[in-house]
């Protein structure tokens, strides 16, 4: 999980995590603050996915922690991010275990109680020692297929060994503690210790082969990533690398979103202890992001938007008789009626093509209607008070709508650019869907109606 390795003093006795070293927020220097980017673009990778993958439902990044994914069958992954500058060694088991953070994973899933709906994943630019019994080796023996099943308990044992011996140090509370010895061998390991051991190796994942180190993981991101959701969403204009920027900043927030440290992993896994507080569930909300809080931070050129997309056909939305008798009932003038059709065929068209098919659809579409509707409710009473009484005033309400729906008057926005035009088309739609009326309230009967 959640801690970032800055190249310190290989010593064990030495050894102090960071975590520990200072409050969160403090000037720890330009080579913390890169490994902190580094940290919040790996999560970047997962909050990408979830614009093209169903199976996330959301990642919390956490405090001092990286990030949690949280998956639609009750899953939950507890990531930890490790960068490993290149000027240092290859990473060997004793690393692993300490500067690497597999002793703070362990903790994280101990207090989660090792439930069976965690998985860990320990992700690394670094290469790993190929030495016998090493690194490599035991990236080997992870997960619940392993490809090496030989000579675990020894593995085992010698890591249950470095976390006793990083307890002496570090106040993990879900590794016990044991009386300080001067060799490795001499540490006194619990009864049932090493067999819990075992168990978190089957639900780790060690992951160096396919992450780019912080000089290339930007690029990696925008190439792999980001750039083909772009094309699979048919978003247009979209600036990408603004976007990732935006994308990048906002997991930044979240990560140090509130000043109060503290162990959130155990309440992501366990949803119902959650509902029983709610100060936790405002925290963790606050550094919570789904595909629509990723979606709110595209960014797009300021181009003009064809109301048309290139090389998409026009075609008629269906329905359409309701509003064809409202703006009869209200007067409005023949060619304006055909425009009004036309218009709302070509938002039709816009949000068939634009829509992500992901849950944030319903509630964009829910603000840009009250949107709207507030909006053709304002152009009603004043084409009302404009008008003798009794007399028609559906045209002059037609006018006030073309005046008024522009994206720039809207204070919500939608995940891809619109212009005025569709903003008309999703008034009439509206209108024929029977939530507001270019003149008095009437009856439309079963027959007629759309």
């Amino acid at each position: 999980m959640v801690d970032v390795a800055v190249d310190a003093a290989d010593d064990a006795d030495d050894f102090v995590h960071p975590i520990f070293q200072r409050a969160p927020g403090e000037d720890a220097g330009t080579d913390t603050s890169r490994l902190y980017r580094y940290q919040a673009e790996v999560a970047a990778q997962a909050c990408l996915a979830m614009l093209t993958r169903d199976e996330i439902e959301y990642v919390v990044c956490e405090w001092h922690e990286d990030f949690a994914i949280a998956f639609k069958d009750g899953a939950v992954e507890l990531v930890s991010v490790k960068h490993r500058q290149y000027h240092r060694t290859l990473w060997n088991i004793g690393d692993l275990c300490k500067d690497g953070g597999l002793a703070h994973l362990f903790n994280s899933w101990r207090a989660c109680g090792c439930a069976d709906n965690v998985r860990l994943r320990l992700t690394t630019n670094g290469a790993l020692n190929t030495g016998k019994g090493n690194a490599a080796v035991l990236a080997r023996m992870c997960g619940p297929d392993p490809e090496v099943t030989a000579d675990v308990d020894a593995m085992a044992t010698t890591i249950a060994r470095y976390f006793l011996k990083i307890r002496w140090k570090q106040p993990y509370p879900h590794i016990p503690e044991v009386p300080e010895t001067k060799a490795m061998a001499d540490i006194a390991i619990p009864d049932g210790f090493v067999a819990t051991i075992k168990r978190f190796l089957a639900v780790l994942h060690i992951d160096y082969k396919s992450v780019p180190s912080s000089k290339f993981i930007t690029d990696h991101n925008l190439q792999q990533l980001l750039r083909p959701a772009i094309l699979a969403l048919e978003l247009d204009h979209v600036d990408d690398e603004a976007t990732y920027r935006q994308i990048v900043e906002r997991i930044e927030q979240a990560n140090r979103g509130e000043g109060e440290r503290g162990q959130l992993a155990e309440y992501i896994v366990t949803p119902s202890r959650v509902l029983q507080n709610v100060q936790m569930q405002q925290r963790i909300a606050r550094r919570t992001l789904y595909a629509r809080t990723v979606r709110e931070q595209f960014v797009y050129r300021e181009l003009t938007v064809p109301t048309f997309a290139p090389g998409r056909l026009p075609m008629v939305a269906p329905g359409g008789v309701n509003l064809r008798k409202k703006l009869v009932q209200g007067q409005v003038p023949d060619d304006e009626i055909v425009h009004a059709e036309s218009l709302r065929s070509a938002w039709y068209v816009a949000w068939k093509q634009h829509q992500s098919g992901l849950p944030g659809d319903s509630s964009d579409l829910a603000n840009m209607r009250l949107e709207v509707l507030d909006t053709a409710f304002d152009c009603r009473a004043d084409a009302q008070s404009e008008t003798a009484e009794g007399k028609p005033y559906g045209a002059r309400m037609n006018r006030l709508l073309r005046q008024r729906l522009t994206p720039e008057a809207m204070s919500v926005t939608l995940p891809f650019k619109i212009n005025g035009k569709h903003l008309r088309g999703l008034a009439y739609q509206l209108c024929d869907d029977c939530d507001y009326y270019f003149s008095e309230v009437f009856t439309i009967s079963g027959e007629e109606a759309s």
